[in-house]
């Protein structure tokens, strides 16, 4: 009988070994660093060359749908999400908001219940060049504007399509937040762009070889993509909730006109550092831990002492393994040096961009209601300045409340092209503060089917014209 219980703890032993040596990765020492879950493994990952002489690359991390709607995976929509900063890393919406796994402040991985890849592909860039696990050899591969980032974005895309054959037939939604207010339309007004030569005819011959780069609709969430008119609405907001009295809100007041009046001036880099120092003042005047959610007591993805606890995950040697990542990046959320080299597009407005593309296909616009620099009223502010043959009944519309499960989700607005949704209880992430409601929202976009009766009008819903 002891034998056998021997024989038995033996077994278990062994199997235990087993599990540990196929699931635990090991830095160079050989000492245990950290868990991996495999099912959190990307469908496809690594690098994507867009300057062959310099070398410069852009990180991307790909995966597929988890249970798509149709098995024809050639027709499973496609989603690109762009973080913004300038100059911080996708992988903050990969592991803190909408991919499948979320890390925790334990440095654990958790799956994601809200993960926007449940119907559809996702794929995350870290963009521009220099950003995140990105690669920008000189200094001089970072991008300083929208134009060059736009075809830095497209040229990655391309090679992605090129490693992925199968998937160029896939509708594609180009999504992103805050500073992606501008790349979003930036990218998609390129892409459409690079269509229209396409269908043209012009350099045809060059083109029969590299694939076409599709669009089927573009998602901005709590953007920065006006900013002449987004700059006022900071001082009335926060003195309208109690945050600044009007001594306080009048002197902000100032320094908003001070940044505008540089923008006039065409003084960008002057514009920037008043904005800049317009945000620090409201931040010191109202005490708030951050200025994206006026709710929360530390930042987005920080301990109480305020240092990250995405930073020490994504350096951990196994991570960096298990994502595809050069094992010799240092993975910062935000890059100052992309930062600094794009201060002078900061101030410049892509609302025109917007405008463009609202002729072409479906926008959708989400804000998250407790973010007092990029939130509703920011938002609102550029609405009421757009110039497009829809803008007038799209203001005169009525604004739906949006139910789920018989709960208050938010607010919706829509006309023809255009939806605007305002999600309750989130801040400036607002998948990372309502990661249901947010996959929902996004789900029921694409697929048309709408989050108030003829309201919400999604992609399978609008006419679009030449996206293919």
């Amino acid at each position: 009988m002891a034998r056998k219980s021997h024989i038995v703890l033996l077994v278990i032993i062994l199997h235990f070994i087993a599990l540990v040596r196929r699931n635990v990765s090991f830095d160079v020492a050989g000492s245990e660093e950290f868990l991996f879950p495999k099912e959190a493994l990307p469908t496809s990952s690594g690098y994507l060359t867009v300057n062959e002489n310099s070398g410069a690359r852009m990180f991307y991390v790909f995966y597929e749908a988890i249970s798509p709607a149709t098995e024809d995976l050639s027709k499973v929509p496609l989603i690109l999400w762009l973080q913004g900063g300038p100059g911080c890393s996708s992988m903050i919406g990969n592991f803190y908001e909408l991919g499948p796994w979320r890390v925790n402040e334990d440095q654990h991985l958790y799956k994601n219940d809200g993960a926007w890849n449940r119907l559809y592909g996702l794929l995350f860039v870290d963009n521009p060049v220099g950003t995140g696990f990105s690669i920008a050899p000189n200094e001089e591969d970072i991008p300083s504007d929208e134009e060059k980032l736009a075809s830095d974005l497209f040229t990655a895309l391309q090679a992605f399509f090129i490693k992925h054959k199968s998937y160029q037939s896939r509708p594609f939604y180009v999504m992103g937040e805050s500073y992606a207010g501008k790349y979003v339309p930036a990218l998609s007004y390129r892409i459409l762009q690079e269509l229209d030569k396409r269908n043209s005819g012009v350099n045809s011959m060059g083109m029969k070889s590299i694939p076409a780069v599709r669009l089927d609709g573009l998602a901005i969430g709590n953007g920065l993509t006006h900013p002449i008119a987004q700059v006022n609405s900071y001082a009335p907001v926060a003195y309208y909730i109690g945050l600044i009295d009007n001594n306080q809100r009048l002197s902000l007041e100032a320094k908003a006109e001070d940044a505008i009046a540089k923008i006039n001036q065409k003084d960008w880099y002057n514009a920037s550092i008043a904005r800049g120092e317009l945000l620090n003042s409201l931040s010191q005047a109202s005490g708030l831990a951050t200025l994206l959610d006026i709710r929360r007591k530390t930042d987005y993805y920080t301990y109480e002492n305020g240092s990250s606890f995405l930073e020490p995950f994504l350096n951990k040697h196994a991570v960096k393994k298990a994502i595809g990542a050069d094992i010799s990046v240092t993975w910062v959320d935000c890059s100052s040096l992309v930062d600094n080299r794009m201060q002078n597009d900061i101030m410049k407005s892509t609302k025109w961009m917007v405008e463009a593309l609202l002729h072409r296909v479906p926008v959708l616009l989400y804000q998250g209601q407790f973010d007092l620099q990029d939130g509703v009223a920011s938002t609102e502010a550029w609405l009421q300045e757009l110039e497009w043959n829809g803008a007038k009944e799209f203001l005169a519309s009525k604004r739906n409340l949006w139910l789920v499960n018989e709960t208050l989700a938010g607010y919706v607005r829509s006309y023809e092209t255009l939806a605007h949704v305002v999600v309750v209880d989130s801040g400036h992430l607002v998948p990372a503060d309502q990661s249901i409601i947010s996959q929902t929202m996004i789900e029921s976009w694409i697929s048309g089917l709408n989050l108030v009766k003829n309201v919400l009008l999604g992609p399978d819903v609008v006419s679009k014209q030449a996206l293919k």
